[in-house]
């Protein structure tokens, strides 16, 4: 067997003792092509008047883009800066990835090229556990829980910029979407800093429209009198198995959950018990006993549903197969005392069963009259 890196995995799938803190999320990551001052590759910013400090370093689309991102009051926005003329999107993302472990990204003033490098970055870091997630403008083959393919043609901002190709939204709904993180979804969101959106087109009503493209994995805003609101809280994946990806993973709100609770695991796990416990199953219990109480937190914030019985436990079906597998073959006839007892080299297989809450969006209200 190879010696690799070790590997933490938690894998959700859905069928139909020390304290785990929640990170903090609300990330937002935007990626400038700016010469203006190339003395820095990257800025964190907090809040609009940090970035006021900064205002000459960046022309003016992109100081308004940044200012847009902060706008919605993310933990923090950072911005990575790359040449206009030379800098490539692998070099930001590099950079970025160095510094940043997850977050909401999108590339400013990107074309067609920038979404779709993200796109295929995305994806080669969701295979590996990673959950940086992105918001990408009318890009072909997203379909990922992990990205946002923003679709609308047109929006008209309340300020002297007016309107704009949708593309320019990108940063705002990157701000948003961290704002709103695990703590509510961002089904209706009243985009503030617009007066007026260019609604998506087809060949139906405007709202078969709307259904249409929803259930395209395209997320999309829509003018609800006087002012613009978002559809719906979806990402672009389309693609479901039932098990690994089910329907509910195509809200945001859902992944973002999901995420949390593997950035936090993995974390927890990394920093308190890789190589410092044996690998027996009392120590294994000491971590299983963690991520419980780490549920028991994330039912009191309304994160998991406190009625549901969130536990996570000892995977024996996976630790006897792998025992198995390496030809110990009385395993076959261990009871699940005999598995947990009898851990696997340096492995440790858990397996959750949890519901996560979805924000509430749709209601059906029936009135009796007498």
């Amino acid at each position: 067997m190879a010696v690799t890196m070790p590997t933490i995995e938690v894998v959700f799938k859905q069928l139909a003792g020390s304290l785990i803190e929640r990170s903090e999320r609300g990330i937002a990551i935007l990626i400038v092509k700016d010469d203006t001052d190339q003395s820095f590759s990257y800025k964190s910013y907090s809040d609009i008047p940090q970035l006021n400090e900064d205002k000459e370093k960046y022309t003016d689309d992109n100081y308004n883009a940044i200012r847009d991102c902060l706008a919605f009051s993310p933990v923090k926005c950072y911005v990575f800066r790359i040449n206009a003329e030379d800098g490539t999107l692998n070099e930001a993302l590099k950079n970025m990835e160095s510094r940043v472990k997850t977050g909401w990204i999108t590339v400013v003033g990107g074309q067609t090229e920038d979404f779709t490098g993200l796109v295929s970055w995305i994806k080669s870091k969701e295979n590996k556990g990673k959950t940086y997630k992105a918001v990408v403008y009318k890009t072909a083959t997203t379909d990922s829980r992990h990205i946002v393919n923003f679709y609308n043609d047109k929006v008209t901002f309340a300020d002297e910029r007016g309107e704009k190709e949708g593309s320019f939204y990108c940063p705002s709904l990157v701000g948003i979407l961290a704002s709103c993180n695990v703590k509510r979804g961002c089904a209706y969101f009243t985009c503030t800093n617009l007066t007026e959106v260019q609604e998506f087109t087809g060949e139906g009503d405007i709202d078969e429209n709307r259904d249409e493209a929803l259930g395209a994995g395209k997320f999309i805003l829509f003018n609800d009198d006087d002012v613009v609101k978002i559809a719906r809280g979806i990402n672009s994946l389309t693609t479901t198995d039932g098990l690994n990806l089910t329907e509910d993973m195509k809200f945001i709100d859902i992944v973002e959950t999901m995420d949390l609770i593997n950035d936090d695991i993995s974390k927890a796990f990394i920093e308190t018990y890789l190589g410092r416990y044996k690998n027996n199953y009392d120590n294994q219990m000491l971590f299983v006993s963690a991520i419980n109480s780490y549920f028991t937190d994330l039912e009191n914030e309304r994160i998991l549903d406190y009625n549901y019985n969130n536990t996570v436990t000892i995977d024996t079906e996976t630790q006897r197969n792998s025992w198995l597998g390496v030809g110990k073959t009385e395993a076959a006839d261990w009871d699940d005392v005999t598995i947990k007892n009898n851990t696997f080299k340096r492995s440790v297989f858990l397996k959750g069963d949890i519901k996560i809450l979805g924000a509430m969006e749709d209601l059906k209200f029936t009135v009796y009259l007498f």
